[in-house]
């Protein structure tokens, strides 16, 4: 009885074994499903490359696009250009390289000419000074004399040159080329940096030196005067008395003016010097002569002349 027993009952060490075969299989499904995780893995990012792709050769497609339109219009343009300057110029001849050799060295020799028109100025020599008017003097006087213009919201001032006489620089030139004499600026133009300017340009173009300096601008009329021409006179013969007594190296000086400063000598008021003996009175249309240059230049040498005042002179309003 007791065999049958031992062989009849299970061995409880085998009663809670997996069947192999249940375990192959349990392993061959978690196998299966990790392959197919994975492959969903890697179709996912093979999918996501593919739409970046995509996108970056949409964008670049977008932008070269973009560029061969902007080529496009710049050639055409450029065409058009091209189309314009032809119906401008399609009729010129084909360029020549003798005539465009002939120009070119007639081109040197005017801008030569121009280098050396004028002989050389001597030395400045600051003992001889001309006391300088602009208006009946370089240019007629007329009224004007400036322009203005808007710059950055403010009116400004800028000088008018263009008529200017060329026949009346040329004389003061040759009074500055003889005598070495330095230019005082007396006339009204002396009161604004672009007057002043103006002045010492179209003295550059007739290769003569700036201004030294100006004379005084802070005096004023002389109120008990009714007369405003007397008045505009007496000031104008003070303001150069003035410069004068504070620069006592001048030996030898010439007033150049329009106006006959003259008649400052009748009522002379004290420090004053006498204008007669040093005027030169120019013509208020016609300007500066060769001849009165040649007396301003005999003054200038010390000689004693009588005053070179103009027997007539047309009346208008005194600016300059």
């Amino acid at each position: 009885m007791a065999k049958d027993n031992d062989e009849g009952s299970i061995s409880p060490g085998k009663a809670g074994a997996k069947d192999p075969m249940s375990a192959l299989k349990e392993r061959t499904a978690a196998s299966a499903a990790e392959r197919e995780r994975a492959a969903k893995e890697r179709a996912e990012r093979v999918k996501a490359g593919v739409e970046e792709a995509r996108k970056k050769r949409k964008l670049e497609e977008a932008k070269r696009l973009k560029e061969e339109a902007a080529a496009a219009a710049v050639t055409k343009k450029a065409k058009g250009a091209d189309d314009i300057l032809e119906s401008l110029y399609g009729g010129l001849p084909p360029p020549d390289p003798k005539k465009d050799e002939q120009l070119a060295v007639k081109v040197k020799e005017r801008d030569t000419w121009k280098q050396h028109r004028f002989p050389p100025l001597p030395a400045e020599e600051p003992s001889k000074v001309i006391f300088l008017d602009v208006d009946g003097v370089l240019r007629p006087l007329t009224a004007g004399g400036f322009r203005s213009m808007m710059v950055d919201g403010e009116w400004a001032l800028r000088a008018e040159t263009a008529d200017f006489i060329s026949g009346a620089l040329l004389a003061l030139r040759h009074i500055v080329e003889t005598t070495g004499a330095i230019i005082v600026l007396s006339s009204e133009w002396r009161r604004d940096q672009p007057m002043r300017d103006g002045v010492d340009a179209i003295l550059a173009e007739y290769e003569m030196r700036p201004c030294a300096t100006w004379t005084p601008t802070d005096l004023q009329r002389d109120m008990g005067t009714e007369n405003p021409f007397k008045a505009f006179t007496e000031r104008r013969a003070r303001e150069i008395s003035q410069w004068l007594n504070t620069n006592p190296q001048v030996k030898q000086w010439v007033v150049i003016d329009d106006i006959n400063m003259a008649d400052a000598d009748l009522d002379r008021k004290p420090g004053t010097l006498l204008m007669a003996p040093r005027i030169v009175q120019t013509h208020r249309k016609i300007g500066l002569t060769m001849e009165q240059a040649k007396a301003a230049i005999r003054l200038l040498r010390g000689e004693k002349l009588p005053p070179q005042v103009l027997p007539i002179q047309p009346l208008v309003e005194l600016t300059g």
